[in-house]
């Protein structure tokens, strides 16, 4: 006994095989061409299959259509359920006309649909413009507020007046460059298949990277400065966040460097300074404080 597939896993089917993605890829264009071109080919049909028991015929003198302007003609009205009742359908024709009528209007319906769908892209990609421009001005933001709180720290130490607590919780403020990070790394996602992909300008791409680039400059200065006075800092939890943050940065770097919208020399001026920055962070990592006797 034939088993019969429910509809809702049909559609889950041809939605999984990207038939939406399919049918929004094609233009107001191309669907007014499908449309006109179906129409015509149910009037060749009409012309070329009448026989004497299944025509076409005029109204009112009762003869057969002899041209396939008419036919065509026909077909339109029919499609559009005009239907003007100058020529009529006989025979099997009848039927025929109604599938017409119904697969006409649907496509008449689907041109509408994207008629407005048009309209309402346009709005809809300026609204995603803004957000996406904000999104980018918050994780700037971000990266300001945590290069201010490492600022207040570093004036706390050379003030002698922080905590070992506050020193003990350095690790929190690399975990927010962490999550700061991992979300400029989605922005650059290479191998995301979302339809609706935006990328970012070569502007705001120098912009981000050079605030991140003196968020490390930053985390260079408090290394170096913890070093000298407070050498207990050591955590193991910071010290792998920031070498989470600084695979990271690599991660981001190696992304922009296959950006093709930006500029060789900007390209080759970050990288340069990152450079810079980085063996800098890696070698106050790796500075073995001397013992007091």
């Amino acid at each position: 006994m034939k088993k019969f597939v429910p509809l809702n896993d049909l559609f889950d089917k041809l939605k999984g095989k990207g038939l939406n993605t399919w049918l929004d890829k094609l233009t107001f264009l191309r669907i007014f061409l499908i449309w006109t071109s179906i129409i015509i080919l149910f009037g060749i049909f009409y012309f070329f299959l009448s026989n004497n028991h299944s025509y076409l015929s005029y109204l009112p003198q009762n003869n057969t259509i002899s041209r396939l302007s008419d036919s065509i003609y026909f077909s339109f009205i029919t499609a559009t359920s005009t239907g003007y009742g100058d020529i009529i359908p006989l025979g099997y024709f009848k039927i025929i006309t109604i599938f017409e009528v119904i697969f006409g209007l649907l496509l008449l319906a689907f041109v509408t649909s994207k008629l407005i769908s048009i309209k309402q892209d346009i709005i809809l990609s300026e609204i995603y413009d803004i957000s996406f421009n904000e999104k980018i001005n918050r994780l700037r933001s971000s990266l300001l507020v945590f290069r201010q709180n490492l600022n207040r720290v570093i004036n706390k130490i050379e003030e002698n007046s922080i905590r070992k607590r506050e020193i003990n919780d350095l690790y929190i403020q690399f975990s927010s460059l962490e999550d700061i990070l991992t979300e400029i790394l989605s922005l650059f996602d290479i191998s995301s298949e979302k339809q609706f992909k935006k990328v970012i300008d070569p502007v705001h791409t120098e912009l981000l990277f050079n605030s991140i680039l003196n968020s490390f400059e930053k985390t260079s200065e408090l290394i170096m400065i913890l070093n000298q006075s407070r050498p207990d800092w050591r955590r193991e939890i910071t010290i792998n966040l920031i070498n989470h943050c600084l695979s990271m940065n690599d991660t981001l770097f190696s992304r922009l460097n296959t950006q093709k919208n930006v500029s060789e020399k900007t390209i080759a001026d970050l990288n340069s300074q990152k450079n810079k920055i980085i063996d800098l962070i890696k070698s106050g990592l790796e500075f073995i404080p001397e013992k007091k006797e």
